[in-house]
């Protein structure tokens, strides 16, 4: 008799003899109901414990971010930026939404002027001025806390501005042009950005240098890449003349300069926008007619130029044309415009004044007493409305000599940066980086050394040298040929 039947419930029927082995008793589409609920079963639990493990953790993240208060993420700040212009922004993100930070909360090392906002996650830190070259900056916010709990936490932020490089131009010898030349204060190689024959003048932005050059009859104005690979000739009024005078903005990419047409002694002052057309204009003055100025100079990170004209009215003109003309009163002698541009020293018939530029007002200056003895003013570069760096001729005990130098005057004090190392030492000039860190003090050997007075602009004597002092230590950093230093 044949089986037709399997066997034990889990053989599989054979043709005869005893049952054979099945083969698929693993395999689970043959798993019988009871083991199909067991199996899942085990799927729920396993499931139910990665969920449970899951919140656990959540719940943890949760505890902590509640008991220990907001955390730092990114951070961003144009280290660049934070040294040639003011107003740039160090901004903190924070891991949640953010309750007002107040400026007492927030600590800057070294110290810097800033404002601060609080927006969402972020904390914006503005510095209002320009913060030093190759410096390591700390920012602490303390006391933060989120718009949902009370917790509090610190914030902190860290990051270094880069070291300063500056430009000079140095006079070719023996037939030999002009150059531009670019190195950075401590021992960098110097690199030749341009050169050509009579560079009179040059102004440095972020990725080009503007210079003008002369044959004594006739001023051209180019703007150069800083790797020397592209020159761009830029327009100049189309009389033939010379740029006597020559300055630029680096915030608003200004070009200005004084005109003075061939066979006339009247100069006219024009602007150039670098963006845009490129279009030069006269400047207009409060009778809308073109500035004849007898000085003039810019107002540090703004479209304003601060302009006197040939009647010694002094006034301040909008170059982009927003603002009418302002006028600021009547000096003799204009002496600058801050670094911060909030103040313009102005001379009187009487004094030397101190003009705040936004409201008008005004108060009387005289440089502090050097070691106890009051000295003679020259040039100065104000720092802020208080701080200035001059040049100064301190008279010997008799009154028959005297010595000059260049102090940092705060209004009570003066404090002595640099003077010639030698009685017959002449010191032909200074700068002052546009941070304020840095004087750049142009000298030469003797008063008899002889100087090329064919240069339209800014002659110097033959073979000068510009020492750099750090104005904070009085500390000599740097020494090299040439003058007017950029940077």
């Amino acid at each position: 008799m044949t089986r037709t039947s399997t066997e034990g419930g889990r053989g599989r029927g054979t043709t005869g003899g005893a049952a054979t082995p099945d083969p698929f008793a693993s395999d689970p589409v043959f798993l019988t109901e009871q083991d199909a609920r067991e199996a899942g079963a085990r799927w729920r639990t396993r499931w139910i414990a990665v969920v449970t493990v899951l919140a656990v953790v959540c719940a943890a993240f949760v505890g902590l971010t509640y008991f220990q208060g907001p955390k730092a993420g990114e951070t961003q700040v144009d280290t660049t930026a934070v040294v040639e212009r003011p107003g740039q922004q160090l901004r903190v993100f924070a891991n949640q939404a953010l309750a007002h930070v107040d400026a007492s909360q927030v600590v800057v090392t070294p110290a810097a002027a800033f404002t601060v906002q609080t927006s969402g996650d972020v904390v914006a830190v503005t510095f209002t001025g320009r913060l030093a070259y190759d410096t390591d900056y700390h920012v602490r916010v303390d006391g933060v806390s989120s718009v949902y709990q009370r917790q509090t936490s610190t914030l902190e932020a860290r990051f270094s501005t880069p070291p300063a490089t500056a430009y000079r131009l140095v006079r070719g010898t023996s037939g030999a042009d002009d150059r531009i030349e670019r190195a950075g204060l401590r021992g960098s190689d110097r690199t030749t950005v341009w050169s050509a024959p009579r560079i009179q003048a040059y102004e440095v932005f972020d990725s080009a240098v503007a210079v003008v050059t002369d044959d004594g009859t006739q001023s051209s104005l180019s703007l150069v890449s800083l790797d020397g690979a592209a020159v761009e000739t830029l327009p100049v009024p189309e009389a033939p003349g010379l740029i006597t005078r020559f300055a630029a903005d680096r915030a608003t990419t200004t070009l200005a300069f004084s005109f003075r047409p061939t066979g006339s002694d009247v100069e006219t002052l024009y602007t150039l926008p670098l963006q845009g057309e490129r279009a030069v204009a006269p400047v207009l003055g409060l009778s809308g007619q073109p500035v004849e100025p007898t000085d003039w100079a810019f107002v540090p990170g703004e479209d304003d130029v601060v302009v006197q004209a040939v009647d010694d009215s002094v006034s301040v003109v909008d170059l982009s044309g927003v603002d009418p003309v302002r006028p600021v009163g009547t000096y003799s002698l204009l002496q600058g415009v801050s670094l911060d541009g909030t103040t313009l020293i102005a001379a009187s018939a009487i004094a030397s004044m101190v003009v705040d530029l936004a409201t008008g007002d005004e108060r009387p200056r005289a440089p502090a007493p050097v070691d106890g003895v009051l000295p003679f003013a020259g040039p100065l570069v104000a720092l802020d409305s208080r701080h200035v760096v001059q040049q100064v001729s301190v008279p010997s005990d008799d009154g028959l000599t005297y010595r000059t130098l260049v102090v940092a005057d705060d209004g009570a004090t003066s404090r002595t940066l640099w003077q010639p190392p030698s009685a017959s030492g002449v010191i032909e000039g200074f700068d002052v980086s546009p941070n304020g860190q840095y004087l750049a003090v142009q000298s030469v050997g003797d008063a008899t050394t002889p100087t090329d007075y064919s240069y339209t602009i800014d002659p110097v004597a033959d073979g000068v040298t510009t020492t750099i002092v750090e104005i904070a230590s009085g500390a000599v950093v740097a020494s090299y040929e040439g003058f007017d230093t950029s940077w």
